[in-house]
């Protein structure tokens, strides 16, 4: 209904007392405002709407992936919180202190086992630079700019890195870890508003819960293995150490367009991981799994003799090459015989696993995707 502008005191006193006894009556978490995301079905409300809303929105924290719900942080706090894409949202207000944004880069950091405290620190201080002695490291470049004109301490908190390479999903690019973010520097969209990107540790801190291993502060990666993997692109994936084997049988045999590892858990069972390098058959170098299933003993498909110099692979090995998955055309002849080995091998929460091949020092690292997988 179209309302009219009556200049009479008379109406404006009548509409002022019905406006006054209008909030009297109504409760105040009643006239709340609530937005719903059909992109992942949750809605926001209260004070965290009002937040997210005047502090970046989307672009900032992302969708919500929770409800607002009660939930113990860090061990000392319990109070109203809600998960975003980027973001955990905290109502501080019984505490006088309104809305914060959770510490998720510390966490993150922290399921990854190498907690901020322990990184390398800048060797020497740069000139255009910030440093931080509240933390020992800095910020440069673009990371700064974003990290001044969005919000600054407020926002992200302290850098708690320094830039290093990382794979993030089928992204490779420089990142930072903050106190409460990641920021990812994609220069493929360098002039653009989003040069700079905010990591979803949300998504990763919030589905770490439901992971045994990430219900506790994670302990350190076994056999002092941490150093050799530290630069491994897809470090931030390997999460949660798990459970660890010390000196387990193992095998190994190079090829010519890979490798096969065999690891014998007992109990749990024997595995054989082969590699394959970029362009067999993938684009990209790719790895599986796969249970030993050879018994000693076992007839094999017949193979022809190998190339000068090169050898056809017998036990598991020679029919993981023989078998239906063929692996034989894609990884070629093997290079050198198959080598007894002694292994340790450490598992992660999250996916991914190490074997560290002990007689020859070789520390091969797999990731949760296909295409993970490194040697050092």
């Amino acid at each position: 209904m179209q309302r009219r502008m009556v200049r009479t005191v008379a109406i404006i006193a009548t509409a002022l007392l019905a406006l006054a006894t209008l909030s009297a009556g109504t409760p105040a978490r009643a006239q709340e405002s609530t937005r719903c995301f059909p992109e992942t079905g949750q809605c926001v409300a209260g004070r965290i709407l009002d937040y997210w809303t005047h502090n970046g929105g989307l672009a900032v924290f992302g969708y919500p992936i929770s409800e607002q719900r009660t939930e113990t942080v860090e061990g000392s706090w319990s109070g109203p919180i809600q998960w975003f894409e980027r973001d955990r949202l905290e109502d501080h207000a019984n505490q006088g202190l309104g809305v914060l944004a959770g510490r998720l880069g510390a966490r993150a950091l922290e399921l990854q086992a190498r907690p901020w405290q322990g990184l390398p620190l800048p060797a020497e201080r740069l000139i255009g630079c910030r440093s931080f002695p509240e933390t020992g490291h800095t910020i440069c470049g673009a990371f700064l700019r974003f990290w001044e004109r969005n919000g600054g301490l407020e926002r992200f908190g302290y850098p708690i890195s320094e830039p290093g390479v990382e794979t993030i999903e089928t992204w490779t690019g420089s990142v930072q870890y903050f106190e409460r973010r990641r920021m990812e520097h994609h220069t493929e969209l360098a002039g653009t508003p989003y040069e700079v990107l905010l990591g979803l540790l949300g998504r990763v801190a919030l589905a770490a819960q439901n992971i045994p291993a990430c219900a506790s502060a994670p302990g350190a990666v076994a056999f002092g293995l941490e150093p050799r993997i530290s630069d491994v692109r897809f470090r931030s994936a390997l999460i949660c150490p798990a459970q660890s084997y010390v000196g387990v049988p193992a095998a190994f045999q190079p090829f010519q367009g890979g490798h096969m590892i065999w690891i014998d858990l007992g109990a749990n069972g024997r595995s054989i991981i082969v590699t394959r390098r970029a362009g067999r058959p993938a684009p990209d170098p790719t790895y599986f799994i796969t249970p030993d299933t050879y018994q000693e003993g076992e007839v094999l498909i017949p193979a022809g003799d190998a190339p000068p110099g090169m050898y056809v692979p017998v036990g598991g090995f020679g029919k993981i090459w023989r078998g239906r998955t063929g692996q034989g055309q894609w990884i070629g002849y093997g290079t050198a015989p198959e080598r007894a080995e002694s292994a340790n091998v450490q598992f992660f929460g999250g996916g991914g696993f190490i074997i560290h091949l002990r007689e020859t020092d070789q520390v091969w690292v797999f990731g949760p995707h296909a295409t993970y997988w490194e040697h050092r």
